[in-house]
C-alpha cells in the first residue's frame, strides 16, 4: 500500500540512463505477465509457474532508482502515476492509459541507476566492467602453456542490475513476480538474466541476446524448422558454444560450462582474499536452476540462471557475508560470465558478459514481499 500525493510523471525511453547537474531522471513502463517453464539441476520436468500479487516494501534509502527506460519505448506520451511511501519509500507507479482495467499489468520495480549518476553521487549503481578486466583462454591453451589472453569484448552487452532484500524464499523463486524488472523494461529485449539468491534477497544482472543467438534460447526446440533457423554459420568459437549452451536443456552440460569470475579491484584486504579472480565453475559449488520464458505478444524471450547461494558451500556462504558487509565500501566489484572452451576448436575464449557495482548498499534496497 502506497501513500502520498501522487504526481504525473512521463514514462520515457529505461536502460539508457541520462544524467546532468539536475541528476537521472527515471521511469517506467508496465508489462503483462508471463506463463513459465523451468528446468533445474534437481527437478527434470518442467513445472508451471502462476502469477501472484506484488506487493513491494522499503528498507533503508532511496538512491535505489528506475533507470531511464528502453530507447525502443514507443510510448513517450503515456502519463505514468507516481506515489512514494514516505521518505524512504519504494515508488510505486501504474500505467494513466485513460481505463481502470489493469488486471494484465506488471507493477514495475525500481532498477539501479546507471554509472556515472550524480543523483546517487556514484554509489548504488552499476556499469559494464572493462573487458581489459578479464583473461580468458587463447586460442593456443590446450597446445600447451595455457597462456591466457585478455578479453577484448563481450557476447552479450548489459542491459541493467537489480537489487531486492526479502524474507520470504518464494519471492526469489517466483518469476512472475519479477516481470517488472529493469524498471518495468525487462521484457523489450530478449533478454538472459544472473540471479544470485542469498539468505536476504537477491542480486539480478541483465545482458542483451543478439538477433543471431535468440533462436537458440528456447532450450527445447528440436524441431526440423528450428535446426534450419538455428544455423551456427559464421559464428565464432565462442558464439557457437554459447549458442549451444543456451539451446541445451541438460542441466549437467550448462553446469561444466558456465564459469563466474569475481574481481575487486580495490578493497580491504579480507575482501580480496576471498575473492581472487580466478575463474570457478560455479554449478559445481552452488545449486543452479535454469529456466525458459518463451516470447509472447509484445514480450520477448527470457531464460534465467538461478544461482543459489544460500544453499551454497561453506566457503561460498562465508565469501557472499563477507562481500555484502563490505559491499558499500567497495569502489567497484566486477562479477562476469564466461563459457568454458574444453577444445581447440572452442578457443579462443570470449567472456559472456560482466556486470561493476559501485558501492551498492544492500541495506537500502527496496524490500520484495
Amino acid at each position: 500500500m502506497t501513500t502520498g500525493s501522487p504526481r504525473p510523471t512521463r514514462a520515457r525511453s529505461a536502460e539508457r540512463c541520462s544524467f546532468s547537474s539536475g541528476g537521472a531522471s527515471s521511469c517506467s513502463r508496465d508489462l503483462p505477465t508471463a506463463d513459465i517453464t523451468r528446468t533445474d539441476s534437481n527437478q527434470s520436468d518442467p513445472s508451471r509457474i502462476t502469477s501472484d500479487s506484488l506487493h513491494i516494501g522499503s528498507s533503508g534509502s532511496g538512491n535505489h532508482h528506475r533507470s531511464n527506460s528502453d530507447p525502443f519505448d514507443d510510448g513517450g506520451d503515456e502519463l505514468v502515476r507516481v506515489s512514494e511511501t514516505g521518505k524512504h519509500g519504494v515508488e510505486k507507479r501504474r500505467k494513466d492509459d485513460g481505463t481502470n482495467n489493469n488486471s494484465n499489468k506488471v507493477q514495475a520495480l525500481p532498477t539501479l541507476l546507471r554509472f556515472p549518476c550524480m543523483q546517487t553521487r556514484n554509489q548504488n549503481c552499476w556499469s559494464e566492467s572493462p573487458t581489459e578486466m578479464f583473461e580468458v583462454r587463447g586460442p593456443n591453451y590446450m597446445s600447451g602453456g595455457k597462456i591466457k589472453i585478455p578479453c577484448n569484448k563481450y557476447l552479450l552487452s548489459s542491459r541493467g542490475c537489480d537489487l531486492f532484500l526479502t524474507n520470504d524464499i518464494n519471492s526469489m523463486l517466483d518469476i512472475s513476480k519479477l516481470q517488472g524488472g529493469l524498471g518495468g523494461n525487462l521484457r523489450k529485449k530478449p533478454t538472459f538474466a544472473f540471479r544470485f539468491l542469498f539468505p536476504w534477497g537477491m542480486l539480478i544482472q541483465y545482458y542483451e541476446v543478439p538477433p543471431k543467438l535468440v533462436p537458440f534460447m528456447k532450450m527445447e526446440d528440436n524441431n526440423d524448422d528450428s535446426k534450419q533457423q538455428r544455423s551456427t554459420k559464421g559464428f565464432t568459437n565462442a558464439e557457437r558454444i554459447l549458442a549451444e549452451w543456451f539451446a541445451s536443456d541438460d542441466p549437467e552440460y550448462k553446469n561444466d560450462r558456465l564459469k563466474l569470475i569475481a574481481i575487486v579491484p580495490e578493497g580491504p584486504w579480507i575482501v580480496r582474499n576471498l575473492v581472487t579472480g580466478k575463474p570457478a565453475l560455479i554449478g559445481k559449488r552452488l545449486p543452479v536452476t535454469y529456466r525458459y520464458v518463451p516470447h509472447q505478444k509484445h514480450m520477448e524471450c527470457l531464460q534465467i540462471c538461478d544461482l543459489d547461494v544460500s544453499s551454497g558451500s561453506t566457503v561460498a556462504k562465508k565469501t557472499v557475508s563477507v562481500t555484502k558487509r563490505y559491499l558499500s565500501s567497495l569502489t567497484a566489484v566486477d562479477i562476469g560470465f564466461v563459457i568454458e572452451g574444453k577444445t581447440s576448436e572452442e578457443l579462443p575464449e570470449e567472456m559472456l558478459g560482466s556486470i561493476r557495482l559501485h558501492q551498492v548498499d544492500p541495506t537500502e534496497a527496496p524490500t520484495l514481499h
